[in-house]
């Protein structure tokens, strides 16, 4: 009997955090990678820096083109492949909570590896200030983009009053 007793009230309030579906990103708007031979494309991967024990630094791929990158985050460390040639790169920085994202401007050659690289004071009891992106020749390990700066958001939006 206790056991029904606790059941509704979770029953109940079950509904009241029960959310509606997303509507879903539409095809046009989401990149699709090219297909061809590999050295004929272009490939970029994200990073992962640990930083102390409990710090991870995530930098991925939110867009190319304008074009969401759907598994951007989930494939970080996937090479994604990318046409030849002039391409805006939105990339983004993730640490729970903190987030960050900037776009910078490649000129992918073909057959060419690039990964993100990522400069921050985002670091557990850090001023969480700034993250600054560019993204390297993976051969050369030198810089082909100039750097950005995204600006650092926290996800945590509940902040109590106190009186």
């Amino acid at each position: 009997m206790r056991h029904w007793i606790l059941l509704i009230p979770i029953v109940l309030l079950g509904g009241c955090i029960t959310s509606q579906p997303l509507t879903p990103l539409p095809p046009e708007l989401q990149y699709v990678a090219p297909t061809g031979q590999e050295n004929s494309l272009a490939t970029l991967i994200g990073s992962h820096e640990k930083a102390t024990p409990i710090d991870d630094f995530i930098t991925y791929i939110l867009a190319v083109d304008g074009k969401r990158v759907i598994s951007g985050l989930e494939n970080w460390d996937t090479a994604l492949p990318i046409q030849p040639g002039s391409r805006t790169i939105t990339v983004a920085f993730k640490r729970d909570p903190l987030n960050a994202q900037a776009d910078l401007q490649l000129q992918a050659a073909a057959g060419g590896k690039y990964q993100i690289q990522l400069s921050t004071d985002a670091y557990f009891l850090g001023a969480d200030t700034y993250c600054d992106f560019w993204i390297i020749d993976m051969a050369t390990k030198k810089p082909v983009t100039g750097i950005k700066r995204g600006t650092i958001t926290n996800s945590i939006r509940y902040i109590p009053q106190i009186d």
